[in-house]
């Protein structure tokens, strides 16, 4: 994969800057399009942001950030949201919240469901950015999905995510909707 670029239009630049939709870097990865709106060099490493369009392949395995809290906002469809012990569904409009070091996961209930994924501190856009491809469109290609547990894990190890079971829809026996 090519060396990562920054989201901001002006790396290096002080000050603010505004993307328009549809602007960032955009990958396939984990299953989704992720197309970065802020990371850690623009932010002072307090924060990251990302547009993603999920569908089912987007779904995690049950897993920890063990250096970053991890929230999403919900910009059209619905997806649920298993944080600790709780389950909990988000639609659009909702903003959900999983704090560092609790194991969490979540199922797509409307393909495709898009969401702003935000990290504090800054960091996740890069462990989607390592397993990612460029993507040009929007359009899903045939092997889109998440890694298996063997490349999820040592990339997720250099990142502070750790894989700690199955997916949510899997540990529910199918449908989570």
């Amino acid at each position: 994969m090519p060396a990562p670029r920054r989201a901001s239009p002006n790396p290096g630049a002080a000050g603010g800057y505004v993307l328009r939709p549809g602007e960032g870097d955009s990958v396939w990865s984990l299953g989704g399009h992720f197309t970065t709106k802020a990371v850690g060099e623009d932010t002072d490493r307090h924060f990251s942001l990302v547009e993603a369009l999920a569908w089912r392949s987007t779904e995690p395995p049950l897993h920890i950030h063990h250096r970053e809290h991890e929230a999403w906002y919900v910009l059209e469809g619905q997806i649920t949201l298993q944080v600790g012990d709780q389950l909990m569904q988000a639609t659009a409009g909702c903003f959900a919240f999983a704090p560092m070091g609790i194991p969490h996961a979540f199922t797509v209930d409307v393909e495709p469901t898009r969401v702003l994924v935000f990290a504090a501190p800054a960091g996740f856009e890069g462990f989607a950015r390592e397993l990612g491809v460029p993507a040009t469109d929007t359009t899903p290609p045939a092997w889109l999905g998440v890694p298996p547990r063997e490349v999820l894990g040592p990339v997720g190890e250099r990142y502070g995510i750790e894989v700690v079971g199955p997916p949510l829809r899997a540990s529910m026996g199918g449908d989570a909707a």
